[in-house]
């Protein structure tokens, strides 16, 4: 007899996680824009090949210049990069929002 009950408590338990799991997502739907972060690098093309081959300093010379060379040479020629220029997502999301 123990049986049906200890099911039914068992279900209660389960049905009562999931509202918990549950309740906040829905929360989070509605301020999706507050998940997002106050500050963030802007993306940018760019050539990481290029700015590590800038990067070496003028005065190395010999082995060392070359084997710095070598290390860029195996970056990609165009892609995307992060920085410098930040923005504010949350403030975007707002604003698309309007």
């Amino acid at each position: 007899m123990k049986r049906p009950m200890s099911n039914v408590h068992s279900a209660l338990g389960v049905l009562a996680v999931v509202f918990l799991v549950v309740t906040p997502a829905v929360s989070r739907a509605a301020n999706d824009c507050d998940a997002l972060p106050r500050s963030a690098l802007k993306t940018r093309t760019c050539n990481p090949q290029a700015e590590c081959l800038a990067k070496v300093p003028r005065d190395v010379k010999g082995p060392a210049r070359e084997a710095r060379q070598r290390e860029c040479s195996r970056l990609p020629t165009s892609g995307v990069c992060h920085g410098p220029d930040r923005y504010d997502p949350q403030a975007e999301c707002r604003e698309r929002r309007k």
